[in-house]
């Protein structure tokens, strides 16, 4: 499956210009419905009544650790992907449940992961 097919994505990043790169590389990559907190609290709130395709998440963001956010992504079946410069072996084991991408990231690394991501839970339903 291809990461065109799934048409909305939740983006978490706390650093605007990193946010911005992202939004770019997936509204290129075919995302119609591009959805960008910087707060795990925002995030959790749009969670309640939304459901993206997919989701875009750094471990931290402005307040503090999102790994309640990655289990609760985890927990309703929503494939994310991780773009962190933290180190994955250090990181919460919330965040081991979805593809790590280091920051920096080549956009088409990016993509690629979104689209295993996406695949890896197609394939478990």
């Amino acid at each position: 499956m291809d990461a065109r097919t799934a048409k909305s994505i939740l983006i978490l990043e706390d650093e605007p210009l990193i946010a911005l790169d992202h939004d770019e590389i997936v509204e290129r990559a075919g995302f119609m419905q591009i959805t960008i907190f910087s707060s795990c609290a925002s995030a959790h709130e749009w969670l309640r009544s939304n459901t993206p395709n997919v989701a875009l998440l750094d471990v931290r963001l402005k307040d503090g650790p999102c790994s309640d956010v990655a289990m609760l992504l985890r927990n309703k079946g929503i494939p994310f992907v991780v773009c962190s410069g933290s180190s994955k072996e250090d990181a919460d084991p919330a965040f081991l449940h979805g593809l790590w991408v280091s920051k920096p990231c080549i956009p088409d690394e990016l993509i690629a992961a979104l689209t295993q991501a996406k695949a890896k839970v197609a394939s478990q339903a």
